[in-house]
């Protein structure tokens, strides 16, 4: 009973009750996660020293998930041990009951159709067709009379789990640890809030910067086979959000790496990532426009929370799916982009970056003047090329006329103008109103 009390006790704080007492009520969301804590405490039957309710659903859907068992087996299971409890027992009858309880943690996961070539989802104002709207690939497949998607996406927000972090008083104060620590003088980076991009964001939106509560993000993303061992061909890709207002040795811990969307497989999505990154683009939209009422309880008060995304990280192939830049051919550096000094082998016809990085030096380093161990009889004084603001970079796409991957003609367009520059499609990121500016 120990470890699952501990569970709920962690989210909400040993203390809980007494802030809410003495403190601001919390609003009527997140005073959600306080009532489950009456849950952690109720017996199964009146005596029942060695279980809650709590404990025991919890552990039964960990068994549920291990052995992949039936919705079927859980509420024979359910059934079961429900009969042969005292009579005065409160547990669960059935999976639509032990879900009602656990959705009082607040951490929905939602289910979206999408094309079975993954060219749209059927969210939002295409909910009711029955066929894709680029392909005409049917939604549907009928088995024994009944109707199921042929494939569809997890989308986990990430708003009810930020909202934790402020809700437990073991984390709540660690939000702010950002403001007040040290920063190190020099070219010394301790945390992401030592960063230029973190400073630069904070001095273009002030209002922002000023709430040392509104949370930074990160996005991460790549692919894995889940089925690598048998030798099936099947990719499936991650998206993960890490909030970086939390210390360095907290902000990489498992339970901070916030999964929120699975990419199904089995194809590698490629520039067609975007289309499943809809519902996290307009969530993002909505912390950062109009934020979400939250509970400070290391304060006691209620507060908007806003939050932006500074940054993605992902190997070469996944740069180029999440910006939209081409990461093969000659232009296939993201930092020289057209300004390349690349060349193509003679023999090999191959791409060379071969002595392309003589110019990042001081013009006074001695490998500059070398002629020997580069190209020869070639010294290098160019200056490096002039990195483009995030403006100029969108009104070079806007002018050729790249298409978002959910527009119509949208394949037929890109692949078109892909010819002529690097760009391979319009970013899902230049939907965020400040991501030009970062």
């Amino acid at each position: 009973m120990g470890d699952y009390t501990q569970m709920v006790m962690n989210a909400g704080g040993p203390d809980v009750e007494a802030r809410v007492v003495e403190a601001e009520e919390p609003n009527p969301d997140d005073k959600k996660l306080y009532d489950l804590l009456s849950a952690a405490g109720k017996e199964l039957w009146e005596g029942c020293k060695k279980a809650t309710l709590l404990s025991t659903v919890a552990r039964m859907l960990t068994i549920k998930a291990d052995f992949n068992l039936s919705v079927r087996w859980y509420d024979a299971q359910c059934q079961l041990m429900h009969n042969i409890m005292p009579e005065d027992n409160c547990f669960v009858k059935n999976f639509y009951e032990t879900k009602k309880l656990i959705e009082g943690l607040g951490f929905p996961a939602q289910k979206i159709d999408c094309c079975q070539l993954g060219c749209m989802l059927f969210w939002k104002e295409d909910e009711c067709l029955e066929c894709c709207k680029f392909c005409e690939k049917p939604r549907y497949k009928v088995k024994n009379g009944r109707r199921r998607p042929i494939r569809y996406m997890f989308y986990l927000p990430i708003t009810p789990r930020l909202k934790c972090l402020f809700v437990s008083t073991r984390t709540a104060s660690y939000m702010r640890w950002h403001a007040g620590h040290h920063h190190e003088s020099g070219n010394v980076l301790c945390h992401p809030s030592d960063t230029n991009a973190w400073m630069h964001l904070d001095a273009l939106f002030p209002s922002f910067g000023m709430e040392a509560r509104n949370v930074r993000l990160g996005l991460c993303t790549d692919g894995f086979q889940p089925f690598g061992q048998s030798g099936r061909q099947y990719s499936c890709w991650s998206i993960v959000v890490t909030p970086y207002n939390l210390p360095p040795n907290m902000c990489l811990k498992d339970e901070y790496l916030f999964l929120s969307v699975v990419v199904p497989g089995g194809a590698n999505p490629k520039q067609k990532i975007d289309v499943y990154l809809q519902p996290l683009i307009e969530e993002l939209n909505m912390l950062w426009c109009t934020g979400v009422e939250t509970f400070d309880a290391s304060r006691g008060q209620n507060f908007i929370m806003k939050a932006a995304l500074l940054w993605t990280i992902g190997d070469l192939p996944a740069y180029s799916m999440m910006s939209g830049w081409g990461t093969s051919g000659k232009t296939a550096c993201p930092i020289c982009q057209e300004q390349t000094v690349a060349f193509t082998l003679l023999n090999g016809c191959k791409q060379s970056w071969f002595d392309a990085h003589r110019k990042f030096l001081p013009q006074n380093h001695p490998y500059c003047f070398d002629q020997k161990k580069f190209k020869k009889g070639i010294s290098d004084f160019n200056p490096p090329p002039r990195m483009k603001t995030g403006v100029e970079q969108l009104q070079e796409i806007d002018g050729y006329g790249f298409l978002k991957v959910t527009e119509l003609d949208a394949t037929d367009v890109n692949q078109r103008l892909a010819r002529v520059c690097g760009w391979r499609k319009r970013s899902f990121s230049w939907d965020l109103p400040y991501w030009k500016d970062l």
